[in-house]
């Protein structure tokens, strides 16, 4: 054992103040994600989080992660949140994506569906403000830096869309010479032609496209891969190849039609509107379809002056299509037929009509949605002047045919296709997908286009989601939501073209990256406490409770010459759990579990919680816990208690503010010079001449620390329940015994229940003790003769993370007398 201690001369707490030595705590920053579990977890507040000097490279924060482009949202936000400028930004966001005006107007931004902010109110509203910083670089003219210097080999890539685009962008910046094919007379791909304009004004996509090409990206126009020039043509004539031309026709029906009937492709209908081309409409239309291509077709025709009824085989839930898009176009007055299919048009008389089906969802398909059955007999009729299908998207073959899989070019993870030096990526090799996937497919395919010219292979690096799913921050506050608005309905069909969804002003830009946590930024250590320094009591808690197993302890328990010792064996470190089984030494749990019975694993495995989730508490539950303690034995089997459950948040709070602040007292003033600090000792010494702990006045004075948020802890832990125990004033046979076992029941009862709970003694104390917190509280909590005085407060709740794994403890010698 290391280490070595004196005894105080003194029973009660010494002097100097107790301060184990740093307890070598060690953090694997690899692991960590500053998820704070351990500070709120932590009995004597003696942890806290601190900045990192820099963020693990081996994690992202939950934006960047599930952000298709892999934009490093969090460092961006964080530049923005301490004033930095918007071009510093934008640079940062365009380090992965070149485009962020188009994917901040059309991507319906999985980064916001992870946000851990989530966790407090709302996600960041990341999208507008990429938004925002995208519009900004186009006002101010920012544009790309060309290289430095110019490399000798040059790239081919097939189509202008966002993932060609994207490519040819990173590439060009690598130094290549980038000569970009495009089918078309504009650059752009889908976003140029089939994004209607009230979502993308094509301005915005013209900007954005020219300043990738300024870069000194050849551009050439009207020029189609297998028509105007073969693959092996550019295999000749390039070091590499990548094909991204998109996924530009529509997918066709199982019934006919008439020639003579107004029936258009989906993608179709849209390219003829953007380009202004004459179409025969009338007064009613169908749309079949339920993907955002038959949405932005059927918003397109209530612009034009249509009734718009769209046809949809499936419910709600399985629509592919954005919901946001979906409920804009309800506001339009679009409407929307659900679990539906035409089967058939025909004629009668001058006007044509859909037979339809009515459906109903079967097993599950292959795309794990259920697979629409028809209803005998349900067959019903519905005019129409024109139709629209928009039933799905598929790959122009000619020219690719070699490299075809089933229905879309063959690639891997990386771009790679099975002929050397040709890639391909984005819609024509994953199918129709987000404008982000495709930047990031482009921008993968840039990265192993590099590598295979300098020879070397290509990798994905394995990083780690920061994930604060269930994880509670009460200690944050909780700010609105910066929301851009939409322009009014009737604005909108009058004004067809103009852009509904509006961007965020100045004042909102300031204040929403404000909002971000900084996920993976900060780490935890240890916190001088007030008056006490820096203090471990050796629990272990916070390497238990934290859930990427982050902590380690890899140094013994030491306390330092002239500071307090316990007055029992010097405590041993060992292995995992107690050693019931006379084992050779402590082992793991789930290694003798079998051999334990159910209430020593109970016993084992069981911890104080101090974190818990935002999840009442059935009252069943609460009275199970309270009836286990109600079988719990006494002296003289008196059973001299009376339970008070307590749900009222607010009353908590405001019990625990008041609590702290009578017992800060206290701490305050032993820590202090002159009489009161010596008549207070001395008292001590005469009440509780045993007493040789410190703890309970380090945590109050940590539980003031400012990093609680609104300057101070929640004693109870912002827990959902508090059980106070209240014993009776007659009961005078060993009472502290009875209630320390009636509780002890009560959270072993509570944890095999699956929840978790908290011995708290400083509320007990303050009401005891502090006139007005009793005067304040007491008759809100029954406090009366003979139930006037409170044993102890147990806190009950779900835990927020598992806190019964395994850890390194400390175990006192036993002697054995035989």
């Amino acid at each position: 054992m290391s280490g070595s201690f004196k005894p105080s001369k003194f029973k009660y707490v010494s002097d100097p103040p107790v301060s184990t030595k740093p307890f070598g705590i060690e953090v694997d920053r690899d692991k960590c994600v500053g998820c704070s579990v351990c500070v709120k977890q932590c009995p004597v507040q003696s942890i806290e989080m601190v900045p990192r000097k820099e963020p693990s490279q081996r994690q992202q924060a939950a934006c960047q992660y599930n952000c298709p482009a892999g934009i490093d949202i969090r460092w961006y936000m964080q530049l923005l949140s301490k004033e930095g400028s918007y071009e510093d930004a934008w640079r940062t966001i365009t380090e992965t994506n070149p485009m962020p005006a188009v994917t901040g107007r059309v991507c319906p931004h999985p980064c916001e569906n992870s946000c851990n902010r989530r966790g407090v109110d709302a996600a960041l509203n990341i999208h507008g403000m990429e938004r925002f910083i995208g519009d900004y670089a186009i006002d101010k003219g920012l544009s790309f830096a060309r290289p430095a210097k110019v490399l000798g080999e040059k790239i081919a890539v097939v189509g202008s869309g966002p993932s060609g685009m994207s490519c040819a962008y990173q590439l060009a910046r690598l130094g290549y010479q980038v000569t970009v094919y495009e089918s078309g007379s504009k650059p752009g791909g889908m976003l140029t032609w089939a994004i209607p304009q009230y979502r993308l004004p094509e301005s915005v996509v013209d900007k954005e496209m020219k300043r990738i090409i300024d870069m000194g990206i050849t551009m050439k126009l009207n020029v189609a891969i297998g028509k105007d020039i073969t693959l092996d043509d550019l295999k000749k004539n390039f070091n590499a190849v990548y094909l991204a031309p998109g996924a530009q026709n529509s997918s066709s029906v199982s019934f006919g039609w008439d020639k003579e009937a107004s029936v258009y492709p989906g993608l179709d209908f849209l390219r003829s509107v953007k380009k202004n081309q004459p179409l025969k409409l009338g007064g009613k239309v169908i749309v079949v379809g339920g993907g955002n291509t038959a949405i932005d077709a059927a918003r397109t025709a209530r612009r034009m002056g249509s009734e718009v009824t769209i046809l949809y085989r499936r419910t709600i839930a399985e629509m592919p299509a954005h919901q946001t898009e979906v409920e804009a176009a309800r506001q339009e007055g679009v409407k929307i037929e659900f679990l539906c299919a035409p089967v058939q048009i025909s004629k009668d008389g001058a006007a044509w009509k859909a037979i339809c089906q009515r459906m109903q969802l079967g097993e599950p398909d292959e795309s794990g949605r259920g697979k629409p059955v028809p209803v005998q007999g349900s067959e019903f009729d519905i005019a129409f002047d024109a139709l629209i299908i928009a039933v799905g998207q598929n790959l122009k073959s000619e020219g690719f045919e070699r490299l075809l899989g089933s229905s879309w070019l063959t690639s891997g993870i990386m771009g790679n296709t099975n002929e050397k030096g040709v890639f391909a990526g984005g819609d024509a090799a994953q199918g129709p997908g987000l404008v982000s996937e495709a930047v990031g497919a482009g921008k993968k395919a840039a990265l192993a286009i590099d590598a295979f010219i300098k020879g070397k292979e290509a990798t994905v690096p394995l990083v780690k989601e920061i994930d604060y799913t269930g994880v509670p921050f009460p200690e944050i506050k909780k700010e609105e939501r910066s929301e851009s608005t939409d322009i009014p309905v009737k604005q909108r069909l009058s004004q067809p073209d103009t852009e509904v969804c509006t961007t965020l002003n100045g004042n909102q830009v300031s204040a929403e990256p404000k909002r971000c946590l900084g996920c993976g930024l900060n780490e935890p250590n240890f916190a001088g406490v007030q008056y006490f320094g820096k203090i471990c009591i050796a629990c272990h808690d916070c390497q238990a409770v934290c859930p990427q197993e982050a902590l380690v302890f890899p140094h013994f328990y030491n306390v330092e010459e002239g500071r307090f010792a316990y007055d029992f064996d010097y405590p041993e470190v060992g292995q995992g759990f107690p050693n019931p089984l006379q084992l050779d030494k402590p082992v793991p749990l789930s290694e003798i579990g079998d051999k334990l019975t159910g209430v020593e694993k109970v016993l084992y495995s069981r911890r104080s919680v101090r974190v818990y989730k935002d999840q009442p508490v059935p009252k069943e539950l609460i009275s199970r816990v309270i009836e286990a303690g109600r079988f719990a034995p006494s002296a003289g089997n008196c059973q001299g208690w009376k339970f008070v459950v307590v749900t009222d948040r607010k009353l908590l709070q405001d019990l625990s503010d008041s609590s702290l602040k009578f017992l800060a007292i206290f701490t305050k003033l032993y820590q202090g010079r002159g009489l009161g600090r010596t008549i207070l000792k001395k008292a001590l010494a005469f009440i509780k001449p045993n007493s040789i702990d410190q703890r309970p006045m380090a945590a109050i004075q940590g539980s003031l620390a400012p990093r609680f948020g609104e300057g101070m802890a929640h004693c109870m832990f912002h827990a959902p329940v508090a059980i106070f125990l209240l014993k009776h004033s007659l009961h005078i046979s060993e009472p502290e015994l009875g209630m320390g076992i009636l509780g002890q029941n009560m959270v072993l009862a509570a944890h095999s229940l699956g929840l978790g709970t908290c011995y708290v003694g400083f509320v007990a104390n303050a009401l005891n003790l502090d006139p007005i917190t009793k005067m304040k509280f007491g008759k809100k909590l029954g406090l009366a003769w003979p139930y006037s005085s409170v044993s102890i407060v147990i806190t009950l709740g779900y835990p927020a993370v598992q806190v019964d794994k395994p850890v390194d403890r400390e175990f006192p010698k036993i002697n054995w007398v035989e």
